[in-house]
């Protein structure tokens, strides 16, 4: 017999977003009879500045099929409705409800599946528990207590059904913690499977611990590099061309856009529509002087017209990818030994953050570098810190003369000075520097690399940046 968990919710969009989701962390995408998407609907997803308006209406009712998976992945966002609901606030509350409901839902239908209750293909239906870790990656209270409730659905329909404690237990394990299930799936044999509950269960704990010790530090790491995106995503904004809207408030307000009422093509739970609505709206908020906003931020300008946000953050999407690809070479250049380094060079235990907060005066304004790479070997008995930082842009130089790849490099090489040079603060916590001042060693540009094709293009922004005492890289 098959559970329901019986609630409004469980039949919601919500819910049928959930099982869209699902079939993607199952392996095989006809389980249940749900047709997969691919998990880059979350992977890549950059989340913009958040705004309650992008998940729900003034009320708090989820608006959409995907916005709900799309907050639950979005670590910050997650965290700062779990923190309202927790203080009281009616909306967030609501909104939270929704989530809990649904999660706890998923995971009588993750129990289906996975255990082979309702799908008769094994073992095409075995968990891909890493995707689940991926879908809900905050640390945070919010984010534990949705995994927490996705696991109590997936124990109440195993032991429904009277499946073997063990692997309920290895299963919860992953839930819990992540991924370490992976070292039970496809074994048959009752005394593996034990076997592997038990590892399962010692990782667990120690998976736990961690968690506790790290979690107060990775969610202020996630809460900066929110914050970076946002202060990003404005800056790029305001230069970003096409057409705009008019400044003018009655004539702006004619032209207020609506998720019901999306351009022709678009669907209305579009994550693209639903972001262009809750920036336009917190623009004219902006214009009218109806909220607040930093100084640091550049003039307020009208709001771009839809296509032409669309382009925007398509560019931004892209320019977002370079710099984690950029991230990721960095880190497993730490791997590698001195002679096969590229940007490393020198630093014997080097350790790269991207998205890092510093300041050059006190205060609360942040600038973020891409990339800062310490020597933690610098560090010992006091010594003085060896500290890179790295500036990633994507400027094309395909169609440029000589007299303009010099203007810009030299443009960008004393941006990346000013922004990233001299002495700085580590604003990070949990950096080994947090709250320190240092001086930074060294100033790296790194261009990409597919738009510098031609070799004397390269061999000329290397010694225009020879000047600024710059480091440059292509990265491709």
């Amino acid at each position: 017999m098959r559970f329901r968990l019986n609630t409004h919710c469980a039949s919601g969009p919500l819910w049928r977003a959930w099982l869209v989701v699902l079939s993607v962390v199952l392996m095989g995408s006809r389980c249940g009879g749900v047709d997969a998407v691919p998990s880059e609907m979350w992977r890549r997803d950059v989340a913009p500045p958040f705004d309650y308006g992008l998940y729900s209406d003034a009320r708090g009712r989820l608006v959409g099929e995907t916005s709900g998976v799309l907050l639950v992945h979005r670590s910050a966002h997650l965290e700062k409705v779990y923190a309202d609901a927790q203080a009281g606030d009616a909306r967030a509350r609501r909104l939270l409800d929704q989530l809990e409901v649904a999660t706890e839902a998923a995971g009588v239908e993750l129990a289906d599946k996975a255990l082979g209750l309702g799908c008769s293909a094994l073992p095409t239906c075995t968990v891909r528990w890493a995707e689940l870790g991926e879908l809900i990656p905050s640390p945070g209270p919010g984010g534990t207590r949705l995994r927490g409730l996705l696991a109590r659905g997936f124990e109440r329909q195993a032991r429904r059904e009277q499946v073997e404690s063990a692997v309920i237990t290895a299963a919860l394990n992953a839930l819990l913690v992540g991924g370490v299930a992976m070292a039970v799936e496809g074994r048959a044999a009752s005394g593996e499977v034990r076997a592997g509950a038990a590892e399962a269960e010692k990782l667990a704990r120690e998976g736990v611990a961690r968690q506790r010790a790290l979690g107060q530090v990775e969610e202020a790491a996630a809460l900066e590099e929110a914050a970076a995106l946002e202060v990003r995503l404005r800056e790029a904004e305001a230069v970003a061309g096409g057409a705009r809207q008019s400044s003018d408030l009655k004539m702006l307000e004619r032209r207020r856009p609506s998720l019901q009422e999306p351009p022709p093509g678009v669907a209305a739970d579009h994550p693209r529509w639903v972001d262009y609505v809750s920036y336009w709206e917190k623009r004219y908020e902006e214009l009218a002087g109806n909220r607040s906003r930093s100084a640091r931020l550049p003039e307020v300008k009208p709001p771009l017209e839809w296509p032409d946000y669309a382009v925007f953050r398509s560019q931004v999407q892209g320019g977002v990818d370079f710099q984690q690809g950029v991230t990721r070479a960095l880190q497993r250049e730490t791997t590698l030994a001195q002679s096969e380094r590229v940007y490393l060079r020198g630093m014997s235990r080097a350790r790269v953050d991207g998205n890092l907060g510093l300041s050059h005066e006190p205060g609360p304004v942040l600038t973020f570098v891409d990339q800062l790479a310490v020597d933690e070997a610098s560090l010992v008995h006091g010594g003085k810190p060896t500290v890179h930082c790295f500036s990633n842009k994507q400027r094309d130089f395909t169609r440029m003369s000589e007299v303009e790849a010099r203007y810009w490099v030299s443009m960008d090489a004393r941006e990346a000075l000013e922004k990233y040079g001299g002495m700085v603060e580590i604003r990070r916590p949990g950096h080994p520097l947090f709250g320190r001042k240092v001086t930074i060693s060294k100033v790296h540009l790194i261009y990409d690399g597919r738009l510098v094709p031609q070799k004397r293009t390269r061999v000329a922004i290397q010694q225009i940046a020879r000047k600024f005492n710059v480091e440059i890289h292509f990265h491709e």
